[in-house]
């Protein structure tokens, strides 16, 4: 696991001090995700830089950039079955002199260039500049769990691995406002866009070719359309190859040169992933984060203790507190690179910084949800025939009188019918997006004055790579929400503090055999992960697999009523609204006057201004 930044420019490179100075800053930037050993490499074209995280050969035989072949690399994250690769360019001829996947992966690209993408398995972003060729290509692994910026000027492109790194190089530019749509939205910003106009990030299973002819952006990988006969659908078959893939996507994510460990929930997913590593003879040490005074919605340490004991684990819990959080937030903040708003990084962060002082190496169930249907809204898709039953006059006075608020059974439950009602529509990528924002469209137009896109439209791409409606869901979710909200959050926030987070639900053959089944099995009425609950159904003890999903949250609400409330209050202020282009000032009063007296739960909508007005006062833009 690493961060790169790089320049190439296809006429003529001309390495100055101030182009020496601004690849030393991105290199100094890009310490946290690569502390252990840093490189650089230039040529006529070309000036990159590289930190590296050792985690597979941990020698100065796997550093990068690396040369070989008339070829550049420089890579971010691990190839799992690069042992396998290596063994069959071995016997073409290739020679190694290291034990890193490094050296595999630039062989690779000599021998297969582009198909090598489909040859290797892991998470990756990378570039390799062919000097022969004078071309660069751009690449990101098929699910988006690594990170990848450009910036191309004609002949001249910038690449880096976050947005530091690019800003050492170009600087701030100017504000993208459909970005800014999409973060008030959503909670994040949304692939391919950035922050910065003249900036994008690399999509998900993407490459660019970049050569004096041409800039040329590619989809290299593809999920397969379903093609099924539900007729010949075996249960037993179906949950005998899901245990047998799963078992095999934790066990190559153990190849490690040093310790690993796993993120521990009380969920079902990282749940697994313990039983999986106890079945197979492995014991790694387990990590939990709690919050001191929280409601129990939000206490996952007993719950995780427990499981951590039946399968004779280690476990190590950690408490955070308000006033944690506040000495953290900037931190926190600056972690995000640019503005993001999701409040599950807190707690990610800060249980990242703890974890990270034990091992470099953590295995994590992100991903579980969207391959499998994991989420409420799911669940949710199922009842969508209601729609036709509950009347326009009787659905608004329920709206009325529904509360939102996750500290008490009434209020979470009321929560829910009240986003689900307000969700209700015929057309799928509609009653998607809207179950995905957290402001609506009409309220993003009464924010800034206009709304550019719509999130409907966004997905839809996404949607139509399937005809089965729950998987076209799921595709939406895999592809567009995972890539931009939870795998942001785990790249950041980890890397930030210099470990490696791995994710076995997201192992390529796994998610592509799950998508190759039905839609109609895989959630119910009343839950969920309908096919990983049947497949390891006497994998969990019965009181683990009966306990009911929370999701990484953190009482933002009452953080924001508390200790927080004179950030909440000053963030709010119209002076600073106004500089933030919120053209709507009374609308966000309204917001905060609700989380206030307990009548709606605003703290998404509310944390999303502190988010952005602290990122444009760390770039001096407020």
């Amino acid at each position: 696991m690493c961060g790169f930044a790089g320049i190439v420019d296809l006429d003529k490179l001309e390495i100055n001090n101030y182009i020496d100075n601004c690849m030393k800053a991105a290199l100094k930037s890009l310490y946290p995700r690569g502390p252990d050993q840093n490189g650089f490499y230039t040529d006529d074209n070309v000036y990159m830089v590289h930190a590296r995280l050792s985690i597979i050969d941990i020698s100065e035989h796997g550093k990068q950039p690396m040369s070989k072949y008339g070829k550049v690399l420089v890579f971010n994250g691990e190839i799992y079955n690069y042992l396998e690769v290596k063994e069959k360019l071995a016997k073409l001829g290739y020679q190694f002199y290291s034990n890193s996947d490094t050296e595999v992966i630039i062989a690779a690209w000599d021998q297969w260039e582009e198909e090598a993408l489909n040859i290797i398995n892991g998470m990756f972003s990378l570039v390799v500049w062919d000097k022969s060729k004078r071309k660069l290509i751009l690449a990101r692994d098929p699910y988006g769990k690594k990170p990848l910026l450009y910036s191309v000027n004609k002949n001249k492109i910038i690449f880096g691995s976050d947005m530091k790194s690019i800003e050492s190089i170009i600087g701030p530019s100017e504000i993208n406002p459909m970005a800014i749509e999409s973060l008030f939205k959503l909670r994040f910003i949304h692939d391919p866009l950035t922050i910065y106009k003249k900036v994008s990030k690399l999509e998900a299973g993407h490459l660019i070719k970049f050569t004096r002819k041409n800039v040329n952006s590619t989809k290299w990988y593809n999920l397969s359309k379903d093609k099924n006969d539900t007729s010949y659908y075996n249960k037993d078959t179906v949950a005998l190859k899901m245990r047998n893939l799963f078992d095999d996507a934790v066990k190559k994510r153990l190849v490690s040169d040093v310790n690993l460990g796993i993120f521990l929930s009380g969920g079902i997913d990282s749940s697994l992933i313990v039983a999986s590593l106890a079945k197979q003879g492995y014991s790694l040490p387990c990590f939990t984060m709690g919050y001191a005074d929280a409601s129990d919605y939000y206490e996952e340490r007993p719950q995780a203790k427990r499981l951590a004991n039946h399968f004779g684990m280690k476990h190590y819990s950690f408490e955070i507190n308000q006033k944690d959080i506040l000495k953290s937030i900037p931190d926190i903040f600056n972690a995000s690179d640019e503005p993001f708003a999701d409040t599950s990084a807190i707690p990610f962060y800060m249980l990242s910084k703890n974890v990270s002082s034990n091992v470099k190496v953590v295995l994590s169930g992100d991903g579980g949800d969207e391959v499998f249907g994991g989420y409420r809204k799911h669940i949710a898709e199922k009842w969508y025939f209601l729609q036709n039953i509950i009347p326009q006059f009787i659905k608004k006075p329920i709206l009325n009188v529904l509360t939102e608020n996750k500290n008490t059974y009434y209020g979470e439950v009321s929560r829910r019918i009240r986003r689900y009602l307000n969700s209700m529509h015929n057309d799928g990528s509609q009653r998607q997006s809207f179950l995905m924002e957290q402001i609506d469209e009409d309220s993003i137009s009464d924010l800034f004055g206009l709304n550019l896109s719509h999130t409907k439209d966004l997905i839809t791409k996404y949607r139509n790579l399937f005809d089965d409606p729950v998987n076209a869901m799921l595709a939406a979710d895999l592809f567009f929400s995972l890539p931009g909200d939870m795998l942001v959050k785990v790249d950041r926030m980890s890397m930030s503090n210099s470990l490696e987070v791995r994710s076995p639900f997201l192992d390529k053959q796994l998610v592509e055999y799950t998508f190759s089944l039905p839609g109609k099995y895989k959630i119910g009425y009343f839950s969920g992960k309908k096919l990983i609950k049947a497949a390891f159904r006497n994998t969990l003890p019965r009181w683990s697999s009966s306990i009911g999903k929370k999701g990484f949250e953190v009482p933002i609400a009452d953080w924001l009523k508390g200790n927080l409330f004179s950030l909440l209050n000053d963030t709010c202020s119209k002076n600073n609204l106004e500089k933030m282009g919120i053209i709507n000032t009374k609308l966000v009063n309204n917001w905060k006057v609700e989380l206030i007296n307990g009548k709606r739960d605003t703290s998404w909508q509310l944390w999303t201004l502190i988010s952005y007005r602290q990122w444009l006062e760390s770039r001096g833009l407020l």
